[in-house]
């Protein structure tokens, strides 16, 4: 049995530059449902989203820009320059990312979902 039931879920994976967004808009054109993970990624750290709070208690205010939004490329320069950091990260974010992949998997009204 299906985790999803009646659709066909493609998963879009590949180096950076390899044209994983033009494929994604090429299949989206055809009419599949697609999600792209990094935008979702964003989205949920942004403030108020389930991701924030516990990545600036991890990281610190130090992280937090001026517009109150977590700032990317200074989290980007201590997770990428510690693996730990990074480790300890992704235990926050990836099952976070995962649990709205799933939803909005479910809650797709096309048969094929491309993520």
């Amino acid at each position: 049995m299906s985790r999803w039931e009646g659709k066909y879920v493609i998963g879009l994976t590949g180096n950076i530059g390899v044209g994983k967004t033009v494929v994604r808009q090429m299949l989206q054109h055809l009419g599949a449902h697609t999600i792209d993970a990094d935008e979702l990624t964003h989205q949920v750290m942004a403030p108020g989203a389930p991701a924030y709070q516990p990545v600036t208690e991890l990281f610190g205010k130090i992280i937090i820009g001026s517009d109150g939004k977590i700032n990317r490329p200074l989290l980007g320069q201590i997770v990428f320059s510690v693996p730990e950091a990074l480790a300890r990260l992704e235990a926050i974010i990836h099952p976070i990312v995962i649990q709205y992949t799933g939803l909005l998997i479910n809650h797709a009204k096309q048969r094929v979902v491309v993520v």
